[in-house]
């Protein structure tokens, strides 16, 4: 069974944009306990390739937006103003998996600074072939640091591309 990620994010704007999303007025019978100001993330996609800088070695990895799949939450007209007005994000994706014990336990965080919202797509699945399926959006967040840190193993990573202006 696949377990569910939050994220919290703001903006230079807005402030806590993710505040309130996982609440019922939000996101209804999906509401989330103890993540409330966090948006519930159902899927995560990040593509890195190696450098081409011409040499065998391949020079820097070259980092894609990373994309996120979500409920349509209090956040969706607050993401599109930010992807609009080209507003400055920070970002905090903690993921879960069941410890041992049976409980949820946050094994993994990636943290972006520098980002920006790169695109939103809304997805409305058909209303008879696919009866069950809700609506989501997808956003695809570009950043100028990202760190990734696995806690229960004790590891972690950073870096940083691109200039403040990009």
């Amino acid at each position: 069974m696949a377990n569910h990620s939050y994220m919290t994010i703001s903006g230079s704007q807005q402030g806590l944009i993710s505040a309130g999303c996982s609440t019922q007025d939000s996101i209804g019978n999906k509401c989330q306990a103890g993540h409330e100001d966090e948006i519930m993330v159902l899927a995560y996609s990040h593509n890195m390739t190696a450098g081409d800088e011409g040499s065998i070695m391949g020079g820097r990895g070259k980092h894609m937006p990373i994309v996120l799949t979500k409920n349509i939450d209090k956040s969706t007209p607050l993401l599109a103003s930010a992807l609009h007005e080209g507003e400055e994000i920070e970002c905090k994706i903690n993921f879960y998996r069941t410890s041992p014990a049976g409980f949820d336990e946050k094994y993994f965080t990636v943290m972006l600074s520098g980002g920006r919202i790169a695109n939103i797509s809304v997805q409305v699945p058909h209303a008879i072939h696919m009866s069950d399926a809700q609506p989501q959006e997808l956003i695809a967040i570009r950043y100028r640091e990202i760190s990734w840190a696995h806690h229960q193993a004790g590891t972690s990573a950073y870096s940083s591309w691109g200039n403040k202006d990009e």
